[in-house]
């Protein structure tokens, strides 16, 4: 692959004004703190009309002002519609880079990002989507793409495509994909989020086939199978990122609250009891004072009661934060002391170790990046 001299000279510069790395927990730190750099649709990163240089330089910019805020933990995502932003041999690249499919944008996103974050004392985990395959079922894809050459493994609900992990073909890839970025750079961790079974499934097939349930469904009823398929998915993620490097951690990032998460035949209590994760992220994104199941301090609290030790590190919602909630339950999020109130609960929870934004360009913004230094960290 052809590299880019111009960004070893941005390295040179760069690494002089960071940190040597050291691990979280050290440096005063006595909590992880992470923030998640959504690259799907270029959410954070990246703007396919840069240029390979701007994209790099905005990277390095990015990581950089994590650290700059006190954040100890990046969350790079890598692999979001079964696309890679690094040289994949199993993954066609990502179109958010180039804008199509397919094509090498010059440099490894990965590489960087992972040189950033440790140049910066920072620890990196690479964050994969486990079985989203495109947003649309619309959306263009290139050759080499699993929607083309394997498209007996995926399924369409809801103008959606999604691996079917019924086949064991999917696991055995997801496997595959884990122990590539995880042989293949230095990450600190592999991270999945919840993108398991579609949300309704369990109601409403939308035409979901029920091939792979009928080839290896055991006898087993639908719904416990199910289970057991993602049961096994983040088993073998599990068991594929701590031997392909033993210091590397696994965790999984589910909805906050268990019923959501059932919904989509994922259910953390089996990892936890499996020994099956390391740690668990829950994204628990409503405001504090909901008059329903779904208040920030109710389904902060349900956590204690199954994580067994493993630390959980809460998803903190800052994507709401003046995003044009002006009434309703989660309307607290129109100030932005809403979250020194969910942060004081986590720190007062004992299994809770640490919290992660969602997402990087909101609390990169100004006004938050000030509150968060001044009243946060």
């Amino acid at each position: 692959m052809k590299k880019l001299p111009f960004i070893l000279l941005v390295f040179c510069i760069f690494a002089l004004s960071c940190p040597a790395r050291t691990a979280a927990g050290e440096e005063g730190w006595t909590e992880m703190r992470g923030a998640w750099i959504a690259t799907v649709g270029g959410l954070d990163w990246p703007d396919s009309r840069d240029d390979a240089i701007v994209q790099q330089l905005k990277l390095i910019e990015q990581i950089r002002g994590l650290r700059e805020l006190g954040c100890n933990t990046v969350f790079f995502q890598v692999v979001s519609n079964m696309d890679a932003l690094y040289p994949s041999e199993l993954l066609p690249w990502s179109a958010v880079l180039t804008g199509e499919e397919g094509r090498d944008p010059g440099y490894d996103p990965l590489e960087l990002a992972v040189k950033a974050a440790h140049e910066c004392g920072m620890q990196i985990h690479a964050w994969i989507n486990p079985l989203r395959v495109s947003r649309s079922d619309k959306d263009p894809h290139c050759s080499s793409h699993i929607s083309r050459t394997h498209p007996e493994l995926v399924q369409r609900y809801d103008h959606r495509l999604y691996l079917d992990p019924g086949f064991p073909e999917v696991p055995e890839m997801l496997s595959a994909i884990a122990s590539e970025i995880v042989g293949s750079y230095e990450v600190d961790g592999l991270h999945i989020d919840d993108y398991f079974y579609p949300d309704g499934l369990a109601k409403n097939a939308k035409g979901w086939k029920m091939d792979s349930y009928r080839k290896y469904g055991k006898g087993m009823k639908l719904d416990a199978w199910r289970f057991e398929t993602i049961n096994n998915v983040v088993k073998v993620l599990y068991d594929a990122t701590h031997a392909a490097r033993s210091t590397a951690v696994f965790g999984v990032s589910p909805s906050g609250r268990l019923v959501n998460t059932c919904r989509l035949y994922a259910d953390p209590r089996m990892w936890v009891n499996e020994g099956t994760v390391d740690y668990l992220a829950p994204q628990i994104y409503w405001a504090i004072g909901r008059d329903d199941d779904a208040a920030f301090e109710k389904v902060l609290e349900s956590w204690q009661f199954f994580s067994k030790g493993v630390p959980v590190y809460v998803g903190l919602a800052a994507y709401k934060y003046a995003g044009g909630i002006t009434k309703g339950p989660d309307a607290p999020y129109l100030s932005i002391g809403e979250f020194k109130k969910e942060l004081e609960l986590c720190r007062e929870a004992w299994y809770v170790k640490g919290h992660i934004w969602f997402r990087t360009s909101d609390i990169l913004r100004d006004d938050f990046k000030t509150y968060i230094l001044s009243e946060l960290y």
